[in-house]
């Protein structure tokens, strides 16, 4: 479909140019001058990030200052905001009505990164309320060496240079905490503990660095016991100092979750119809839940409601030593099963399955895809999961691989998160040249292609079993109740404890649970609801796709269109791939 597009402008160019030469000469080299100046904006964008946010520069794929943490410093972030409000004006003065329709696409996602970096940096108090943020250098650094791409002697000689500098970072936390919401400071002590308890964690990532010379396996321990102090002193300014000062307020607030549904996300939502939506989704999705633990199983249903159902789900599982081959066999099946249905082309991006670290138990969730970075040509993934301890008794390791990794859920994870999920999203965005779109982050066209993919996954017969349907639609029902919570909670609809009273009693939840759900929502504002609606934007573009070209239509086709336009907003991305499909169906009746 692009190429007929391609071909069809450029055929519009050569015959227009024959009638109007001058005046269509003009307006192409005014578009390429534009063109011309949006990049020299981005660059400088990019390069405002490797001075300022060496951190964010690394998980960009820029490696010029992987050895450095970013200052947090009230005068860094002000150098920051100056240079951020500079890019914009340079940017806003551009001419865009001049540029192509799919690069005024670009200008709007490169207008939009740099006003919500504004708008975060000035208003959301960034260095001050935010204790568990301090902690996220030891996950870049994670991360980083455990990547297969570049020089392995030169990720880890980084490294340890970062694990080094990262006590004056928690330094500097003691010095710019002040009155953070109670529930942020909790977790913040949670996760520094965890951190602090698995330290041990860093070892077999430095053992080809350190394992030939002693010196430098005593630098490394020395580096080690260093930052384990600077958390223990962290730990305790937490609980000493912050905590009986956190009163600070866990919601974003109804500005706030407007503005990023507007300028983030893009979206034709406002506070009031994202509400009557989610909340609408919600119903809807309970209806369905019900409906299928019905169909499963009437009588138990009828008796005792959807949720004795789904405590009837098979957890068979398997053992620990065959997770990662199982895991593995699941996304080769899927990748053949998805491309033998026409559904999408076969990814054919390196990826990795590994442990998910100890101490980010309580940070990420227990399979995790951690995709490609956006810039670096070396693309790989990783998707880590969460394993037992060696020291876990049977009983514990047994519910926590029945809980989690059952033949049924595992099925439903690849799906979501492998095939046709998010790496098949990651190895056809990646074919876009936009540098910009590489580095934006849309979550709405990101988690609703997720939720999608688990849906395309069910129709085209992917699923062996019937509980990874019911699964998949439970799964749909949680998500919509975190999208009501989301809008609620933010929005001053739903209080702290009504929140979690929602998922107690509709979910059933258990408390700790409950708990654990606002607290992702509450620092995650707008997030839940990109779930919903994404995937509820795709599913309406497939149908208008479909109704449009009957039986002409390509499911490969539409997937590989809309998944190769990257990280767009939903809605923009929309408007393009109908503004495609408007000009291939002009192009086909002239030929008529």
């Amino acid at each position: 479909m692009r190429s007929q597009i391609l071909i069809l402008l450029f055929s519009a160019l050569c015959l227009s140019s024959f009638a109007y030469e001058d005046i269509l000469t003009d307006e192409q080299i005014q578009g390429s001058l534009e063109q011309s100046r949006m990049n020299e904006v981005f660059e400088r964008y990019m390069a405002t990030i490797v001075m300022y946010d060496p951190e964010k520069a690394s998980s960009l794929g820029i490696h010029d200052s992987d050895h450095l943490l970013t200052s947090r410093s009230h005068e860094a972030l002000n150098q920051r905001i100056r240079s951020f409000e500079k890019l914009k004006t340079d940017l806003e003065v551009l001419d865009r009505e001049k540029m192509y329709r799919y690069l005024q696409a670009d200008y709007f996602l490169l207008n939009s990164i740099l006003e919500v970096e504004i708008y975060n940096l000035k208003n959301m108090n960034v260095l001050s309320k935010y204790p568990q943020d301090y902690l996220d250098p030891l996950k870049l650094i994670y991360f980083q060496l455990s990547k297969e791409t570049g020089s392995y002697m030169s990720r880890a000689a980084d490294s340890i240079k970062r694990l080094n500098a990262y006590p004056q970072i928690l330094l500097q936390a003691e010095r710019n905490i002040s009155h953070p919401p109670k529930i942020w400071t909790e977790y913040a002590i949670d996760r520094a503990q965890d951190a602090y308890d698995n330290m041990s964690d860093f070892f077999p990532l430095f053992k080809n660095y350190v394992k030939f010379d002693p010196t430098l396996k005593a630098q490394l321990d020395e580096t080690i016991e260093r930052v384990k102090n600077s958390l223990k002193r962290y730990i305790n300014f937490l609980k000493k100092e912050v905590l009986k000062k956190s009163d600070g307020e866990a919601s974003a607030g109804e500005y706030t979750y407007g503005f990023y549904l507007e300028r983030w996300h893009g979206l034709d939502y406002n506070t009031a119809s994202a509400y009557r939506f989610a909340k609408k989704n919600y119903k809807k999705a309970m209806k369905e839940l019900k409906k299928a633990a019905k169909n499963l199983d009437p009588s138990t249903e009828s008796s005792q409601g959807w949720i004795a159902v789904f405590r009837k789900i098979s957890r068979d599982h398997p053992q620990p030593s065959e997770l990662i081959k199982t895991f593995s066999d699941e996304i080769e099946r899927a990748s053949s099963h998805m491309d033998e249905q026409k559904v999408s082309n076969y990814p054919k991006m390196r990826f990795q399955i590994k442990n998910l670290p100890n101490f980010l138990a309580n940070a990420l969730p227990y399979a995790y895809y951690s995709g490609p970075m956006p810039i670096e040509d070396d693309k790989s993934a990783e998707l880590y999961l969460l394993m037992p301890k060696e020291k876990d008794s049977k009983e514990k390791v047994e519910s926590m691989m029945s809980g989690m990794y059952s033949y049924a859920n595992i099925e439903l994870l690849t799906a979501g998160l492998m095939v046709p999920g998010l790496h098949l999203r990651a190895y056809e965005g990646a074919k876009n040249p936009s540098k910009i779109r590489r580095v934006a982050w849309q979550p709405a066209s990101y988690y609703g292609w997720q939720v999608y993919s688990e849906k395309l996954a069910e129709e085209r017969g992917f699923y062996s079993s019937m509980w990874t349907k019911f699964l998949r639609t439970y799964l749909n029902a949680i998500r919509a109740g975190r999208a009501y919570v989301d809008v609620g909670f933010h929005t001053g609809k739903l209080s702290y404890d009504e929140s979690v009273e929602f998922f107690t009693k509709k979910l059933f939840f258990t408390k700790k649970q409950a708990e654990r759900e606002v607290l992702f929502i509450s620092m995650n504002p707008t997030i839940s609801f990109c779930y919903i609606v994404g995937y509820d934007k795709i599913m309406k573009l497939r149908s208008y796709y479909v109704k449009g070209e009957d039986k002409y239509f390509n499911l490969r086709n539409f997937h590989n269109d809309f998944l190769q336009l990257s990280n767009l907003t939903i809605d923009s991305a929309i408007d393009q791939l109908r503004l495609y499909k408007k000009k291939a169906k002009k192009k086909n009746d002239d030929e008529e």
